[in-house]
């Protein structure tokens, strides 16, 4: 009995087969997907659909951070062609600052042959209460510089005069220290003076011009240059303009203010007058 339950269970298991065949056969049999690729591909859609959304999201990432890294680089590039351009700026200003300085010494020689000039630098700013004074970058072993000679701007503006001369430096006196003095002449008429340094007037940046001649009118707005009176220094050296007349306290003559023509402060590229002859 068993064995005959067992031969009809068989019987419907293979039955139920070839009907489940058959309907799979039909279902696929119009060109279209099975019923169990369409199962297996409906629990796969989810999967893929994840899969696409994190590559998508990779890709995007990935994407940023190169076109991120290109923005560093590029950025880094331009900096270092900025930088570039600006030395080149520098160098290029240079030059040109020092073809003009060299240009306008070339016509205070050719006005002034009897001038023999050596270059230097202001290395050194130095001022106190009693003293305005610069340190510049020749002395006896690299120039003929000497105590006493006068020291000017490429266009024949006096700055000072050297004090003290050491081995590869020297020590210079402004216009506007108190133990600075050069005779003077004054405006377009004939006057003349002395200007020297004052320790009053030394901190408003200007100079006292006493000893006028007492025949001529001195006005603001005179110029104030170097006579070659004792030749002490070159003549022709501007100093500075007359900013205000004041009569004297005796009643007898007047004195005046100058205000230097040279920029105190920042005069890097000076010259010194190392010889003069006024004869020529």
């Amino acid at each position: 009995m068993r064995s005959i339950l067992n031969r009809r269970n068989v019987a419907i298991l293979a039955a139920a087969l070839l009907i489940a065949a058959a309907v799979i056969f039909a279902a696929g049999s119009d060109g279209g997907p099975g019923i169990f690729t369409r199962g297996l591909r409906a629990l796969a859609n989810p999967s893929k659909r994840a899969v696409a959304s994190v590559a998508k999201t990779y890709e995007s990432i990935y994407g940023y951070m190169y076109d991120y890294e290109q923005v560093v680089a590029e950025n880094e590039r331009l900096k270092s062609e900025l930088a570039e351009l600006r030395q080149d700026y520098r160098e290029y200003n240079e030059v040109s600052e020092e073809n003009a300085r060299l240009h306008a010494l070339l016509g205070l020689t050719a006005r002034h042959p009897d001038y023999a000039v050596d270059k230097a630098t202001v290395i050194q700013w130095g001022a106190s209460n009693w003293q305005s004074t610069f340190t510049i970058s020749k002395g006896s072993s690299n120039s003929a510089v000497k105590r006493g000679d006068a020291v000017i701007t490429e266009t024949g503006v006096m700055l000072g005069r050297v004090s003290e001369v050491g081995s590869v430096s020297s020590v210079c006196v402004s216009v506007l220290d108190t133990t600075f003095t050069a005779a003077v002449g004054i405006g377009q008429f004939g006057a003349a003076g002395v200007v020297s340094g004052d320790f009053t007037l030394r901190a408003e940046g200007r100079l006292l011009l006493t000893d006028i001649t007492g025949d001529t009118t001195v006005f603001s707005g005179d110029s104030v240059v170097t006579s070659g009176r004792g030749s002490v220094f070159p003549e022709g050296l501007m100093i500075g303009t007359v900013t205000g007349v004041v009569p004297a306290e005796n009643g007898l003559g007047v004195y005046a203010v100058v205000t230097p023509s040279a920029d105190l402060t920042s005069a890097m590229n000076v010259f010194i007058v190392t010889d003069f002859n006024p004869e020529l």
